[in-house]
C-alpha cells in the first residue's frame, strides 16, 4: 500500500515496511515473548493492508476558509496534529465520502463552524454513519443543514453531538453482514459502542474460535461478549451458551443479533464478570441447568484482573483473544499450569502498526 498521509501521520508507524515483512517480524516478536511457554507454531493470520478500517475517528482542522482532516503527529515531531490528504487504511465506503463530505461542510459555515471531529462507520453493504462532533451550542436548528447533506449522501445516516446533547437523524446503527465459514451473520452495530473495526479479519477471528472449539464437550461462557460476535456463531457449537456483557446498549443489540439469527441457545446477562462470577460461586439457579466447562474471553487492553483471572482458571478449557500480548502473556502465567496451549493465532488485525492480536486455545490436561 503506498498513501499520500505516510511519514506525516503518526498511526501508520511501519510505514517504510513492506507488508510480508511486518507480519514477519510481528510473529517473530510473538514468538520470542512468549518462548517461556510450550506454545505451538503460531498460526498467521492477515488480510488486506488497504481499506480495511471500518470504523475511524478523525480531528477536524480549519485553515482560514478551507478544512482538512487530521491525525496526530509522528513522535518524533512532537506533540499534536496534523492535516492529511488522505487515509488508505480505512473502507472503501469511508475513503470515498470523506473529501467530498468535507467540501460540502465547508459550503456551510454553520456545520463548519467549531466542528472539532468526525467519525464515520461502515458496514459490508457500504452503508455508513457519519458523527458530527462540535466544540459549541447545537440545537435543532442544524437539522436543515443535516437534511441537505443526507440529500447529497444517501447512503449516509447523520449523527450530531455536542457535550450533553446528541441529535440522531434517522438511525444510529447499521446491519453488519459477516461471511463466516460459508455462512451470513447479521449483526445491529450501534454508533459509540465496540464493535471489530477489521471486518475481514473479525470474519477470520470468528472462524479460528469456531474451528478450535468444536471439539470441546459440555457448554460455554462468554465474558465481554458485546455485541454477540463471537457469541452468535459459536453457539453453533454448542447445547447452550450464557454470555455476559456490562455495557446495556450493546447487551440488547446482541439480543437483537441472536433474534435475526435464530440462535436459540443463548442467554445474555447484563452483568459484569464479577458479578457473573458471584452466581457461580453461589450456586445461582439461574446456572443450574448448564454444564459450564468452557469459557471464551475477549478483554479490554488491561486484560484479566486477579479475581477475574482466579473466576477464568476454574473452567477446564478457555478461549482467549486478546488485543494485547504483554497482558496476555502475564494472564497465561496463571492460566496456563495444568493446561496444554492447543492453538496460538496472530491476527494482524492494524497493518503498518505494531498492534498484535492474539488468539489462544487452553485446554485442561488429562
Amino acid at each position: 500500500m503506498t498513501c499520500s498521509s505516510f511519514g506525516k501521520c503518526g498511526s501508520c508507524v511501519l510505514w517504510q515496511m513492506p507488508y510480508s515483512e511486518q507480519l514477519k517480524m510481528k510473529s517473530e516478536r510473538l514468538k520470542e515473548m512468549f518462548s517461556d511457554f510450550e506454545i505451538p507454531q503460531i498460526e498467521v493470520i492477515h488480510g488486506s493492508d488497504e481499506h480495511f478500517r471500518a470504523r475511524a475517528e478523525f480531528r477536524v482542522w480549519h485553515e482560514g476558509d478551507k478544512s482538512f482532516y487530521a491525525m496526530r503527529k509522528r513522535k518524533e515531531d512532537g506533540r499534536g496534529v496534523i492535516p492529511i490528504e488522505e487515509c488508505k487504511i480505512v473502507d472503501k465506503a469511508i475513503y470515498e465520502i470523506m473529501n467530498p463530505l468535507l467540501r460540502e461542510i465547508e459550503k456551510n459555515e454553520n456545520l463548519r463552524f467549531k466542528l472539532y471531529e468526525i467519525d464515520f462507520l461502515s458496514n459490508s453493504k457500504g452503508e455508513l454513519i457519519v458523527t458530527l462532533i462540535y466544540h459549541k451550542k447545537v440545537d435543532e436548528s442544524i437539522a436543515e443543514d443535516i437534511k441537505k447533506l443526507k440529500e447529497k449522501f444517501k447512503n449516509v445516516d447523520f449523527i450530531v453531538r455536542k457535550k450533553g446533547r446528541k441529535y440522531v437523524f434517522d438511525k444510529n446503527y447499521l446491519i453488519e453482514e459477516l461471511n463466516v465459514a460459508g455462512k451470513t451473520y447479521k449483526y445491529k452495530i450501534i454508533e459509540n459502542t465496540f464493535s471489530q473495526p477489521n471486518r475481514q479479519m473479525n470474519q477470520k477471528m470468528i472462524e479460528w474460535a469456531l474451528r478450535n472449539s468444536s471439539h470441546l464437550k459440555g457448554d460455554l461462557v462468554e465474558l465481554y461478549c458485546g455485541n454477540g460476535n463471537f457469541t452468535i456463531p459459536l453457539s453453533e457449537n454448542f447445547k447452550k451458551v450464557i454470555a455476559t456483557e456490562i455495557n446495556k446498549e450493546s447487551i440488547e443489540a446482541a439480543t437483537f443479533n441472536a433474534e435475526i439469527n435464530n440462535r436459540d441457545n443463548i442467554t445474555f446477562l447484563a452483568m459484569s464478570a464479577a458479578e457473573f462470577s458471584q452466581l457461580k460461586k453461589e450456586n445461582s439457579p439461574l446456572l443450574s441447568s448448564y454444564d459450564l466447562k468452557n469459557v471464551l474471553i475477549d478483554p479490554p487492553r488491561a486484560g484479566l484482573d486477579d479475581k477475574s483471572r482466579e473466576f477464568v482458571n476454574s473452567f477446564e478449557n478457555i478461549i482467549y483473544i486478546s488485543c494485547n500480548p504483554e497482558t496476555l502473556h502475564r494472564d497465561l502465567k496463571t492460566l496456563a499450569k495444568g493446561r496444554k496451549i492447543k492453538a496460538f493465532a496472530f491476527f494482524d488485525q492494524f497493518p503498518y502498526t505494531n498492534h498484535m492480536e492474539c488468539g489462544v486455545v487452553l485446554e485442561r490436561d488429562g
